[in-house]
């Protein structure tokens, strides 16, 4: 095991297409990851697939984002962890349809509004107000906030309040950047086009083929698109880099 990646690592979100693909990326770098997310099913087939020897590389935690005494068990989880050095992925995110199309923004109802900006606002700010005093204990600290395409421009198959909440996350990004960076803490913002797991399969097909014809590369993204970018902002030596959003989307977005 590479000693220099041998950090504890916290995704969220981490039983989906996108999370496990961020899962697998940090079990190769050689990292202990502490998958959280909401399924306690989908979190027993991440253990039993990624960590059949139960050797202690995968601590799987089934948590509600939105509840700071759920965070307060993360927290707790980090600091007993061997490795001391910490990363976070806020990756959880949420993005309702009505039958498979965006919901309109003057038909949003009120509780499926505060809902989204629970979960993809709220969630990411409670984790790292969570896990900041340990990054700053330790002068270490690598915080990855999962935004999206639709924060950029606006979005075209979430509706608003997907696309304000993953605009309002690269303000946390950048004001979270600029007061942690004298301990080390680097904050950054990832902003995924159309990735081929998880949320696309909230549309249909057709809808996904048509949106292929957006994208230069002519393809939609894979897991391992967005896992890498995320590897290259939690890097150990790339503490220069924050404060910046970037976007996988294959060309759709060159902003």
């Amino acid at each position: 095991m590479n000693e220099q990646h041998y950090r504890t690592t916290v995704i969220t979100g981490a039983g989906g297409g996108i999370g496990r693909g961020i899962v697998e990326s940090f079990l190769t770098s050689g990292d202990r990851v502490i998958a959280v997310d909401a399924s306690e099913t989908a979190l027993a087939d991440l253990e039993a697939t990624l960590d059949p020897q139960q050797d202690g590389s995968i601590l799987t935690m089934c948590c509600d984002v939105t509840e700071p005494q759920d965070w307060k068990r993360i927290a707790e989880a980090v600091e007993a962890s061997p490795a001391a050095q910490a990363v976070l992925v806020n990756n959880a995110g949420i993005s309702p349809k009505r039958d498979g199309q965006k919901i309109p923004g003057d038909e949003i109802p009120f509780d499926e509004w505060n809902a989204v900006m629970a979960v993809n606002l709220t969630g990411p700010f409670l984790g790292i107000q969570a896990l900041a005093p340990h990054m700053k204990s330790t002068r270490f600290g690598r915080i990855i906030n999962m935004s999206s395409l639709a924060g950029r421009d606006g979005g075209r198959l979430g509706g608003v309040h997907y696309a304000a909440t993953k605009t309002g996350l690269l303000g946390i990004t950048r004001s979270f950047a600029r007061e942690l960076a004298p301990f080390g803490i680097t904050v950054n913002a990832i902003a995924p086009g159309r990735i081929g797991v998880g949320m696309v399969s909230s549309v249909s097909d057709e809808v996904n083929q048509n949106y292929l014809t957006r994208i230069p590369v002519g393809r939609l993204g894979y897991a391992s698109d967005v896992a890498q970018a995320v590897q290259y902002l939690a890097a150990p030596g790339n503490g220069f880099v924050t404060g910046i959003t970037v976007d996988v989307n294959g060309g759709s977005y060159m902003g």
